[in-house]
């Protein structure tokens, strides 16, 4: 039995990613972008620094600046400090990063991934952040609750004022 092999699957594999399951998922989601979303002048490539294959193209023919498209299996473990890593790597700068995650069934889907990706906050600051938002609201339910209070405080200073200024 001859057995044939795709000559893009081919080449992906002969890249020798330390992970076996990126060919396979870079496979997937370029024959995604080439037959279903059509992408332009869709190439692949492999940094060997990362060990990641990628993929690059444009949208649209009259599109001047490339995507990268970063194919993964689903079970992949993405991190921030990682994605930082990539966007150096592949000097995403003025280009679009867009993680493609395959899935088992064959499902891929696409997360935009934008310059300028920071690491979460630390746990005093999101604390104290929360502590805030809270005085905040306690403060506006207060208000809100002693409202007619308030109105009447406010409409009796104005009557009280509007009597001095005619006895004047």
């Amino acid at each position: 039995m001859n057995r044939y092999i795709h000559p893009v699957l081919e080449d992906l594999l002969s890249f020798g990613c330390g992970d076996q399951r990126i060919p396979p998922a870079a496979f997937a989601v370029f024959m995604d972008l080439s037959e279903v979303k059509a992408v332009w002048d869709l190439q692949y490539q492999f940094c060997k620094a990362l060990d990641i294959i990628y993929l690059i193209g444009r949208e649209n023919e009259s599109d001047v600046e490339t995507n990268i498209y970063l194919p993964l299996p689903a079970s992949y473990t993405v991190s921030p400090a990682w994605l930082e890593k990539v966007q150096n790597s592949l000097s995403t700068k003025n280009r679009g990063l867009i993680l493609a995650f395959k899935d088992a069934d064959s499902t891929v889907v696409y997360y935009q991934i934008t310059e300028g990706l920071v690491t979460p906050d630390s746990l005093e600051i999101v604390q104290e952040r929360k502590a805030s938002e809270e005085r905040r609201r306690l403060l506006q339910t207060e208000l809100w609750r002693k409202r007619n209070q308030l109105y009447e405080m406010a409409k009796q200073n104005s009557n009280s004022n509007n009597d001095n200024e005619h006895n004047a």
